[in-house]
Order: structure tokens, then C-alpha cells, then sequence
């Protein structure tokens, strides 16, 4: 069973949680987008005889609070936090892992505390695909005129009750499979089960996540904003990429020749959610890379990039 925390962001409730001994080595495990820290449950169980495993719940997410009325997700806000909760927990020395958006999350940590993370492993974790700077005008239109949408616009009760019930947690279960042939029932009713919270009629559930994170952002990724923080990684920095994955950007061989020590190598078989598919077989991976960061290749990952077509 996992330890629940909250800490506190400028009036913002988010929380964290944990598991293993207290006194034991320390990995942060960072969530994508939409998805949420005890998605990670099956792998951290697995580390916990070793390590002290923390998964927070980044703003919006899980157990976190949502923002209030007139607020947004900026994704510089998700450094911030958990600059706080590294401050918090008194954080001196730790692994980072993230996945897909808590990629870039890890990298921007890890450039900001280059003298306390360890080493930093990232699961399809290097930015998503480049957007021209031409299409900047028409990414903030499309944003403004989302935000007017119904579900979207209002504040915090509004947008709550504006979510969409599922027929209970075997209904959202079979969402996840239905999104993921890969995903297997038992994994899949456990993630719907920590993803999901009671809603309107008796044994209706909803998504945990706030309904304004589906959004665009006004802002699009361009691969200028990673690269002064991919340089400033100097830790053993191991990238991961999935054979099935679907956002595997066009310049990925140019984000892996920023990063000082980096080794990359692709996993077959699996997709962009490698952790919801192979939790079991990411520990094991872990848990090789922990003991000796940069030396050797954990079992089951081949040296090399994704072909993209």
C-alpha cells in the first residue's frame, strides 16, 4: 500500500506518493500527461524492497488540486512544484525517472539540481514533435477558443461537474484496453481503479484529471527550449524509446547528441505507455540501471534510436 502526502504550492494542495523505507535510496518517478503517479504502483512495489520510491501527482492529476478560478496550466509551474517538494522532503541525492511529458518535467529538474539527481531515465522522454514557429498564431487561436468551451471555460465546480461518467471503474478499465491492446486486464482495472473517482448516480466514476489539461497550449514545443536544459543534464542519462511508440520526434538524434552522457536504446514490443504495458520488466530495468548508471545496458533494451519513417 502506498504512503499519501500533500504539500502545498502557493495555496495549491498536490500530493505525492510513496513507497519503501524512508532511509532507503530515493527515485522520483514522474507521470505524462493525463495520467497520474500510482500508475507507477506496479513497478515501485517491486523497487520498494531497495528503494524509497516517490510518484508524485503533478498539478490537475490524481490526488493534486486543480487550479482555481481564472487559472491555467502553464507548464513551467510543473518545475516549480516539485522544486518545492524536493525542498520539502529535504531531497539530497535521488534518481529521476519520467515519462513523456514527466520527461521533459525530469529533464528541467534535473538540469535545476544537476548536483543532487544521480542519474535521470526517460520513457519516450525527449519533448514531443517540434511545431514550426509559422503555426505559432494559429496554436493561440485555437487555444483562446478552446477555452470557451463548454467543460473548459468555467471555474473549478463547473469544469468538475462538466465531466463525462463511465458505467464504474470495469467500464474505464475497458476504456484503457480499447485505447491499448497491449494493456492487460489486471493492469488495466488497477490503473482505472487509481485513476478514477466516484461521480453522480451509485458506482459512477470519472477521470481524476482536470478536463482543462485538454486543452492545446498556447505555447508549442520547439526543440530551442530543451536544448539548454538536455546540455546541462551531466548525469547518466539513459533514453528510452519504444518500437510502437507514436511520438517519437523527427530530430531525436539531434536531442540525444546534446545530452553530455547519454545512452539511448529502444525496446521492442511496446508502446508510447511502456510503463502501463511492461511495469514488471521496467523495474527490472531500473533497478539494473540504478546499480551502475551509464556502465551497462539493462537486459531487454537495444543500443540504437527508432527508425521513423
Amino acid at each position: 500500500m502506498a504512503e499519501l502526502g500533500f504539500y502545498e504550492v502557493r495555496g495549491l494542495r498536490l500530493a505525492w506518493h510513496a513507497w519503501g523505507r524512508p532511509d532507503a535510496p530515493v527515485a522520483m518517478l514522474l507521470h505524462g500527461f493525463l495520467d497520474h503517479g500510482l500508475s507507477y504502483a506496479v513497478t515501485a512495489e517491486r523497487l520498494a524492497d531497495s528503494y524509497r520510491i516517490l510518484a508524485p501527482d503533478v498539478r490537475g492529476h490524481g490526488h493534486s488540486g486543480w487550479v482555481g478560478a481564472g487559472g491555467y496550466y502553464h507548464f513551467h509551474d510543473y518545475y516549480h512544484d516539485l522544486h518545492t517538494l524536493i525542498g520539502a522532503l529535504g531531497l539530497t541525492r535521488f534518481h529521476l525517472v519520467g515519462h513523456s511529458m514527466g520527461g521533459m518535467i525530469a529533464t528541467g529538474l534535473a538540469a535545476l539540481f544537476a548536483d543532487r539527481v544521480q542519474s535521470v531515465v526517460l520513457l519516450d522522454g525527449m519533448g514531443p514533435p517540434a511545431t514550426p514557429p509559422e503555426r505559432g498564431l494559429e496554436r493561440l487561436r485555437t487555444w483562446t477558443h478552446a477555452l470557451d468551451a463548454r467543460g473548459f471555460g468555467g471555474d473549478e465546480a463547473t469544469r468538475r461537474a462538466a465531466r463525462r461518467p463511465m458505467d464504474g471503474v470495469a467500464d474505464a478499465a475497458a476504456r484503457l484496453q480499447f485505447a491499448n491492446e497491449r494493456l492487460s486486464g489486471e493492469h488495466a482495472l488497477r490503473l482505472a481503479t487509481s485513476g478514477t473517482e466516484p461521480f453522480g448516480a451509485a458506482g459512477q466514476v470519472v477521470w481524476r484529471h482536470d478536463p482543462l489539461h485538454r486543452t492545446p497550449g498556447p505555447r508549442p514545443f520547439r526543440t530551442e527550449d530543451g536544448m539548454p536544459l538536455w546540455r546541462a543534464m551531466t548525469m547518466p542519462t539513459l533514453s528510452i524509446y519504444t518500437e510502437l511508440g507514436e511520438w517519437t520526434p523527427k530530430d531525436l538524434a539531434e536531442r540525444h547528441a546534446a545530452l553530455p552522457r547519454a545512452t539511448c536504446a529502444l525496446v521492442h514490443g511496446a508502446g508510447h505507455n511502456v510503463h502501463h504495458e511492461k511495469p514488471e520488466w521496467l523495474a527490472d530495468v531500473l533497478r539494473a540501471w540504478w546499480q551502475a548508471p551509464g556502465d551497462v545496458l539493462p537486459q531487454g533494451l537495444q543500443p540504437g534510436e527508432p527508425q521513423r519513417a
